[in-house]
């Protein structure tokens, strides 16, 4: 089965092609606030990269969120319409979960920084099952699951302040795949972004 990965949700904007869970081709590139310019573009070099036509995809894998409001609206969109024209199934990924199947450990903390001392977080087991559900929290209760856990911290992006430090965690596209495919496809309609909390602007018109 050849598989298109869509990932837009922080500033690096990662697609990629498989054949199954083995990578063919791959784009990874830092584009902030430039999604919707480059996205379709790299969709159709990854595709072009290996001989591949649009119409040879039988799945897309969309990455939900949380993270880059703007950039997980992007890539949802873009896959939702993909996947709607073309009659193929599609499924969510979560960007938490993803960073963790990315790295080795006895236990793991995923953190996105949402800025202003906080953060979105999920905590993983060694089989990267759920130990605390991913949500939004602030530093405090951060620092409190290190303190119990003491987890290897994975991030999108470098994390480097007094108390938290994250090496920026290089996605393995194959062990994302390879742990998804066995998740259940959605309707393209169903699909929506995950964003754990809406930004502050939005949050204040729905008051």
């Amino acid at each position: 089965m050849i598989n298109l990965f869509i990932d837009t949700s922080a500033s690096d904007v990662s697609i990629a092609v498989l054949k199954e869970d083995k990578v063919l081709s791959e784009i990874n590139k830092n584009i902030p606030n430039k999604h919707s310019i480059y996205v379709v573009p790299f969709i159709d070099e990854v595709l072009k990269n290996v001989a591949l036509t649009p119409d040879m995809v039988e799945k897309i894998y969309v990455v939900t969120g949380p993270g880059s409001f703007t950039g997980v609206r992007i890539g949802v969109t873009i896959a939702k319409t993909y996947a709607y024209l073309k009659k193929i199934p599609l499924t969510a990924v979560s960007s938490l979960k993803m960073l963790a199947l990315s790295k080795e450990g006895e236990t793991i903390l995923s953190l996105i920084d949402a800025k202003h001392n906080h953060y979105y977080l999920g905590l993983y087991d060694k089989n990267k099952e759920e130990i605390i559900k991913e949500h939004f929290a602030n530093k405090d209760e951060v620092l409190e699951i290190i303190e119990k856990y003491h987890p290897v911290i994975v991030s999108n992006e470098e994390i480097n302040n007094e108390e938290i430090k994250s090496s920026k965690q290089k996605l393995d596209v194959s062990k994302i795949i390879s742990y998804y495919q066995n998740e259940q496809e959605e309707n393209y309609f169903s699909i929506k972004p995950n964003y754990l909390k809406l930004p502050q602007a939005l949050e204040d018109k729905h008051d």
